[in-house]
């Protein structure tokens, strides 16, 4: 199968950055309707976002190819997510979130630094479990365990 040319990978990223946002969007608009008191509004909401994570999951698995969109590392089998996961939360973590605080910190936005310096730590949470995930995945299993050539104790 051809490659796709590099416009066509960058539309697919743009496209696929768009719909999930649009997800958490609709989802966000779901949760207030639903305060509002507004049910059937919420549903539509909700189902809104469904169908754009479904949008949102066949551009992944277009790109899955390629690279993953955001970190451009490889992607498609478990190991390999949670590997791209790990690389773009250590970014997040330790770059993304302590600049932004920095900034708003700098605008005076107190608040928002103290939000931002929160995502960060949790952040490094979802780090520290996905990485213990990888090291689980990666470890080899223990002797007698099931195995996909036939099960335990075969």
């Amino acid at each position: 199968m051809a490659q796709p040319s590099n416009g066509l990978v960058g539309e697919l990223r743009a496209t696929l950055a768009a719909e999930a946002t649009a997800v958490q969007r609709y989802t966000y608009f779901a949760q207030v309707a639903e305060i509002e008191g507004h049910g059937e509004t919420a549903r539509a909401f909700r189902e809104l976002a469904e169908s754009v994570a479904c949008v949102a999951h066949g551009h992944l698995d277009a790109l899955q190819d390629i690279a993953d969109p955001h970190t451009l590392q490889t992607v498609g089998d478990t190991r390999l997510n949670l590997a791209a996961s790990v690389a773009d939360m250590l970014h997040e973590a330790n770059e993304v979130y302590p600049r932004l605080a920095t900034d708003a910190r700098e605008e005076g936005r107190d608040d928002v630094a103290s939000w931002l310096t929160t995502l960060g730590s949790l952040k490094r949470a979802h780090l520290a479990r996905c990485e213990q995930l990888l090291n689980t995945l990666e470890a080899p299993l223990p002797a007698g365990a099931a195995t996909t050539e036939g099960g335990a104790g075969a």
